[in-house]
């Protein structure tokens, strides 16, 4: 007779949709920002580098909590801590929405990225335990559903609410799914049955961890205001960074107890795994942050048309995922990953080909195939990252997976800002540099514009300054249209530099028997 174990919880999809829920709110809130950027912008007054850290502050704090969370979740029991951070997430959400300058949306930010990093962990743990093992595939393809529709949602759901209502009911939105997802996890969710004993903390490591990513990011965020390395802020950051990670990892090998086993990443294949995810989620989180920019600033279209626009993403992504999750026992895990980069290249490739004449149908097979791309890489290569691990160092791999998975993202939301503002400055001084005065087409251009101004009835010097506006906000433009083409082509060639990582993952999940996780 199977063991309770054998056939699984028998709410087991009901505390699948309350975890999955859980983890697509915490997906959504990494993207639901970027559409509603430029009216944060203005609400505040404040640039882009400055907005980008409601973004990259939500993420980076995320990526600090998620090493806590298998100790947490040991003290207070799994079931308390993941209801416990999902309250506050909640109650974050709502704070988020009410903040009236950007130091407290920040501040804000933090605490509800601090709840959502054990959503997303403690939420695979819960599934991995409900689920028999045999339907384990099928528990972290509904997982990995949240996990990347949500950030894909993000910019449709934000665009809606920023065009119909206002930035702040980006996070108020949160509030229903929320309290739902909690009704569910109250009365569903079992506390775990392997609630470990309470571990020594190493809190000196999660210091310097926290020190050393926190330096890393601000060095990102801020190295086109502050020179990069040319400037004494520059190198102060980067020897920050280096010393606190590089004591770090001393630590992490040394200490007995450490707050990241960084021990498992002697495993070959683990450590492609994790290099593979990182690049992904950095190429994955730049470009979500990046299109709705483009099609906001460059293109002027709404936030309600950019959110529309965008939707195909998370179509193409949670098809994938669904059919992915049901077939992956019959697939090879390789040609997946290796099917994935192919179809997210090409569709990068379409993406460097928008410019303002793009009519708004044109984005819709694109932004599909990204979808699709991206839906196809995420179960196999989860499930490669553990296959050549015993069971006692699973539960650390998938913490560290998903720490690598998060910093990634971070990094990627600070480097797309920082590459994009970079280029729209060079190139606006190249073509400015090769449109001078002295260019007989610049002088023709200038003349059609003072004649069609001259006959509108705008005199000199009215028309004069006129054409020199004009012919200012065209430059513009097209430096803009240029370093959007440029960033889509650099993440893509980022994805395939990742390729040849595959080549170390040469273990096979074994789908007889899928591997439980701690965190």
């Amino acid at each position: 007779m199977p063991t309770e174990e054998a056939k699984g919880h028998p709410q087991r999809y009901w505390i699948a949709l309350a975890v999955t829920l859980s983890s697509l709110v915490e997906g959504l809130d990494t993207s639901v920002v970027n559409v509603s950027v430029p009216q944060m912008m203005g609400s505040f007054g404040v640039s882009l580098d400055a907005i980008a850290w409601v973004s990259t502050g939500y993420i980076l704090s995320n990526v600090i909590i998620i090493p806590l969370t298998g100790w947490l979740a040991s003290l207070f029991g799994r079931k308390r801590y993941f209801t416990g951070s999902l309250a506050l997430f909640t109650l974050a959400s709502f704070l988020c929405g009410h903040a009236g300058s950007l130091e407290s949306l920040i501040f804000w930010r933090v605490v509800q990225g601090i709840g959502g990093g054990a959503l997303v962990a403690t939420s695979q743990a819960i599934l991995y335990e409900v689920f028999p093992p045999r339907e384990h595939s099928r528990a972290m393809a509904i997982w990995g559903m949240g996990i990347m529709v949500g950030p894909a949602m993000g910019p449709v759901l934000g665009g809606y609410l920023t065009e119909t209502m206002s930035w702040p009911w980006i996070f108020y939105i949160n509030i229903p799914v929320c309290i739902a997802a909690l009704i569910l996890v109250v009365f569903l969710v079992p506390e775990s049955k392997y609630r470990e004993k309470v571990r020594k903390v190493d809190f000196l490591g999660l210091l310097l961890l926290a020190i050393g990513l926190g330096a890393c990011q601000l060095l990102l965020e801020d190295g086109n205001k502050i020179g990069w390395l040319a400037s004494a802020a520059g190198w102060e950051l980067t020897g920050l960074t280096l010393f606190c990670l590089g004591l770090f990892i001393w630590r992490e090998l040394t200490f007995e107890s450490p707050v990241v086993d960084l021990r498992i990443v002697g495993n070959l294949q683990f450590s492609a795994c994790c290099l593979f995810t990182f690049v992904q989620a950095l190429c994955t989180l730049a470009i979500v942050f990046v299109t709705p920019l483009l099609l906001l600033d460059l293109m002027g279209y709404s936030a309600l048309q950019t959110g529309f626009i965008m939707l195909p993403v998370a179509v193409g992504t949670s098809l994938v995922m669904f059919v992915v999750g049901r077939i992956s026992h019959l697939c090879n895990p390789y040609g997946l990953i290796l099917g994935g980069v192919a179809i997210f290249l090409y569709a990068m490739w379409k993406y460097s080909y928008f410019d303002v004449l793009t009519p708004d149908t044109a984005f819709t097979f694109p932004l599909l195939l990204r979808g699709i791309g991206l839906g196809m890489i995420f179960v196999p290569l989860n499930a490669l990252a553990v296959a050549d691990l015993p069971p006692s160092k699973q539960a650390a791999a998938t913490g560290l997976l998903n720490l690598t998975r998060q910093f990634g993202a971070s990094v990627g939301v600070a480097v797309a800002a920082a590459v994009l503002g970079s280029m729209q400055g060079q190139f606006e001084a190249q073509l400015i540099d090769a449109a001078t005065s002295s260019s007989p087409e610049l002088t023709i251009v200038g003349q059609d514009v003072m004649n069609m101004l001259h006959s509108e009835g705008v005199i000199n010097p009215t028309a004069h300054y006129t054409a020199l506006k004009l012919l200012h906000d065209y430059t513009h433009q097209q430096a803009t249209s240029i370093a959007f083409d440029r960033i889509f082509t650099i993440f893509g060639l980022a994805l395939l530099a990742a390729v040849p990582l595959i080549v170390f993952m040469r273990k096979n999940p074994d789908r007889s028997n899928p591997a439980p996780t701690g965190h």
